[in-house]
C-alpha cells in the first residue's frame, strides 16, 4: 500500500494532467473551429471557381463562335467583291463595244437620234414647206432612221448592261451589311475573349487562394494531431493514476459524482414506475420527482 504522501503525489499529479487536458481540449477545440472556417472558405472559393470556370467556358464558346462567324463573312465578302471586279470588267468592256458601234455607226446618243427624228417629222408634217426643201429634208430623215435602226442592235448590250448593273447595286449593298456583320462579330468576339481573359486571371488568383488555405488547413490538421497525441499520451497517464489509486482504495471525485448520478438515474426509474403502477409516493420520491422535472 502507498503512504499517505504518495497518494497526495498521486493526486496532485492527476489534478495537474485534468488542467493539462482541459487546456489541450479547450485549445483543440479552438483550432477545430479555425479549421471549420478555413474549410468553409475554401468551399465558396472552390464554387467561384467553378463559377468563373464556366463563364469562362461561355465566353470561349461565344468567341470561338463568333470569331467563326467573321471568318465565314470575310470569305462570303471576298467572293462578292471579287464578283463585283469581274460585274465592273463586265460593264466597262460593254460599254466600250457601246461606244465603238455608236463611232461605227456615227451615232452620239441613241435617244438625242430619236428625239431629234422626231422633231423633224413633225416639222415636215406642221410646216409648209418647198417642195424641194422636203425632199432634201425627208433624205436626212431616211439617213437619221437608218442610224436609229442600226442602234437597235445595241438592245442586247444596254440589257446585259442592266443586268450586271442591278446585280452590282445588289452585291454592293450586301457587302456594306457584311462589313458590318464582320465588325459587329469581331467587336463581339473580343469583348468575350477579354473577359476570357480576366475570368482565367481571376481563376487563377483563387486557384492559389484556394491551394493556400489547404496549406493553413493541412498546418492546423497536423497540430490537432498533435495534441490529440498529448491527450491520449495523458488520459493513458490519468488511467495509469487512477488504477493505482483505485488499488489503494482511494475514491476520486469523478468516481463518486459518476455513481451519484447512476443512484440517482435508479432512483429516476423507480419513481417513474411507481408513477406507472399508481403506488403512493413518498416524501423522497416527490423529491426526486421534482429534481427530474427540473432538469
Amino acid at each position: 500500500m502507498l503512504s499517505e504522501p504518495e497518494i497526495k503525489n498521486l493526486m496532485n499529479e492527476m489534478n495537474s494532467l485534468k488542467s493539462e487536458v482541459k487546456e489541450l481540449r479547450i485549445k483543440l477545440n479552438a483550432l477545430d473551429r479555425t479549421k471549420e472556417d478555413f474549410f468553409r472558405e475554401r468551399r465558396k472559393i472552390g464554387s467561384d471557381i467553378y463559377s468563373r470556370i464556366k463563364n469562362a467556358q461561355d465566353n470561349k464558346h461565344k468567341r470561338d463562335s463568333l470569331t467563326g462567324v467573321v471568318k465565314n463573312t470575310k470569305l462570303s465578302k471576298e467572293e462578292m467583291e471579287l464578283r463585283v471586279k469581274e460585274l465592273d470588267a463586265d460593264i466597262t468592256k460593254l460599254k466600250e463595244d457601246k461606244r465603238k458601234m455608236l463611232e461605227k455607226l456615227g451615232v452620239g446618243d441613241p435617244m438625242m437620234l430619236k428625239r431629234n427624228i422626231k422633231a423633224l417629222e413633225f416639222k415636215i408634217e406642221t410646216e409648209g414647206l418647198s417642195f424641194e426643201k422636203e425632199k432634201e429634208m425627208m433624205k436626212v430623215l431616211s439617213k437619221m432612221k437608218k442610224q436609229y435602226e442600226g442602234t437597235k442592235s445595241l438592245n442586247e448590250i444596254n440589257k446585259q448592261g442592266d443586268i450586271k448593273f442591278r446585280e452590282i447595286r445588289d452585291l454592293r449593298a450586301q457587302l456594306d451589311m457584311t462589313k458590318k456583320i464582320v465588325q459587329h462579330s469581331a467587336k463581339e468576339s473580343q469583348k468575350h475573349h477579354v473577359e476570357l481573359i480576366e475570368s482565367s486571371k481571376e481563376i487563377d488568383e483563387l486557384k492559389k487562394k484556394e491551394v493556400d488555405f489547404e496549406d493553413k488547413i493541412g498546418k492546423i490538421k497536423a497540430e490537432m494531431h498533435s495534441i490529440t497525441d498529448e491527450l491520449d499520451k495523458r488520459n493513458a497517464k490519468m488511467d495509469e493514476l487512477r488504477k493505482t489509486l483505485h488499488e489503494n482504495n482511494v475514491q476520486l471525485k469523478e468516481d463518486v459524482d459518476k455513481a451519484n448520478q447512476e443512484i440517482l438515474r435508479h432512483k429516476d426509474e423507480e419513481v417513474k414506475e411507481k408513477l406507472k403502477k399508481g403506488k403512493k409516493l413518498t416524501t423522497e420520491d416527490l423529491l426526486i420527482l421534482q429534481r427530474t422535472m427540473k432538469n
